[in-house]
């Protein structure tokens, strides 16, 4: 058999079987980040520390910056504000080195020691923002932490899962605690208390 007739139909046998790389990703890149009315923007320009700051965004979806005024932001691929951005402040200063940071507001809510909105870098993950919020209270139900996004619920998820402490958050996230329930709040009372009628009972069988 020729050796170009193996090449080529090893070639053949690659193409038709083994899944193309391309497509094998799609779908796994994460969507563009997008902020909304409510969040905001941290502010660095080199050298220029009067125009640093964080600025929220208005109802509008807009945020107003020092030296370049209001710029469009709420709904956009961030990458492209960051362009504009950077084009503004061109026009006003002479090789400006700017860091603009996308500031997403976080509401933690349910049985936390401080429920809240936060805002927070998009690096932050679920465990970083419930650490904020001071941690799990005394009578949260660590089993069921929920991560609502867009209406959709994640239910029973289990605050001590790595998995779920690393998940990463977009704009308009809600996390949510929720109570422990009565039973299992009082397990420890109920407990002490058939621990101490087995005494009791005990007690009572050896002294007849």
């Amino acid at each position: 058999m020729a050796p170009s007739f193996v090449r080529k139909t090893l070639v053949l046998l690659v193409l038709v079987f083994v899944p193309s790389p391309v497509l094998g990703q799609e779908g796994s890149a994460p969507p563009p980040l997008r902020l909304r009315p409510g969040d905001a923007v941290r502010l660095e320009v080199r050298d220029e520390p009067t125009l640093a700051g964080d600025f929220q965004l208005d109802e509008s979806g807009s945020v107003l910056l020092p030296l370049v005024g209001f710029v469009s932001v709420a709904g956009r691929d961030f990458a492209e504000v960051r362009r504009d951005v950077d084009a503004a402040f061109a026009r006003e200063l002479s090789d400006p080195q700017v860091r603009l940071t996308p500031l997403l507001r976080i509401a933690v809510l349910g049985e936390v020691r401080q429920p809240g909105l936060y805002p927070v870098d998009p690096t932050y993950t679920m465990g970083d923002v419930l650490a904020l919020a001071g941690g799990l209270g005394p009578e949260a139900d660590r089993g069921r932490v929920a991560l609502v996004r867009g209406g959709q619920v994640i239910e029973g998820a289990d605050a001590l899962d790595l998995g779920v402490l690393a998940q990463r958050l977009r704009s308009g996230d809600q996390i949510v605690v929720s109570r422990r329930g009565w039973l299992s709040a009082n397990a420890g009372v109920f407990l002490g208390a058939a621990t101490s009628l087995a005494v009791a009972i005990a007690t009572a069988l050896i002294l007849r």
